[in-house]
């Protein structure tokens, strides 16, 4: 169906490692076979694939074809957070507020909207949509105020209580995203490759392998003596 146009692929971090084949091997050869037949079909599909999980991450945790990361990351575009353009927030409310009630001249008083602008939206444009929404629906008059805020409003933020810590930086570089991650395992274990790969869910050879394509050692200030093979 797409044939000629364009394909979108919305989160595709949460594709099946079975599908995520199917999808390498189809923009590799251009070829599908639709169901119900053995005939394939060549194809010509610009693709645009969308995630908010850190595919870089997932690759090093096995949980993500490489190839298929490389083959769809080649014009990346990072889509700014709320937080990093908080100018839109007040051109945003207004849009959503026509949106849910087209009818009614909904008036935002400006003590709501520094509740707003304080918030650090960690669901984005869809929570703002959804608190509108939410305020449009329960509002006691056409005028909004703090006081229609939900009373759960800015109660969970990842970004505040540390949900997100331990995530690698969005600045850092393939490379240095896995070489932070793979230390850091390494560490958490001791140094027991052996624990280190059961932490990061990949086989001990991948490990290893990793360990020495980075040049990765056991600081001696730990051991006192080289890594033990068996470890």
């Amino acid at each position: 169906m797409a044939n000629g146009g364009t394909l979108f692929l919305d989160e595709v971090g949460d594709t099946a490692g079975d599908l995520q084949a199917k999808l390498l091997r189809a923009l590799q050869k251009r070829v599908v076979e639709p169901l119900g037949t053995e005939r394939p079909v060549e194809v010509d599909v610009r693709v645009i694939a969308a995630t908010n999980i850190n595919l870089q991450e997932r690759v090093i945790e096995g949980r993500f074809r490489e190839d298929l990361f490389y083959r769809l990351n080649v014009i990346p575009i990072r889509i700014p957070t709320l937080l990093e353009r908080k100018e839109d927030i007040p051109v945003l409310t207004q849009e959503f507020i026509r949106k849910f009630s087209p009818n009614d001249d909904i008036i935002l008083s400006s003590k709501l909207m520094d509740e707003l602008m304080r918030h650090s939206w960690p669901g984005n444009i869809r929570e703002l949509e959804n608190l509108v929404e939410r305020m449009i629906v329960l509002r006691r008059g056409k005028t909004l105020t703090p006081k229609d805020l939900p009373e759960d409003f800015g109660s969970f933020d990842p970004r505040r209580d540390g949900a997100t810590q331990e995530k690698t930086p969005e600045h850092l570089t393939f490379r240095e995203a896995e070489v932070s991650l793979v230390r850091n395992a390494l560490e958490r274990c001791g140094w027991n490759r052996t624990k280190a790969a059961k932490y990061l869910n990949v086989p001990r050879h991948v490990l290893i392998y990793r360990m020495k394509k980075y040049d990765i050692e056991e600081p001696e200030s730990i051991s006192g003596s080289p890594q033990d093979p068996k470890k």
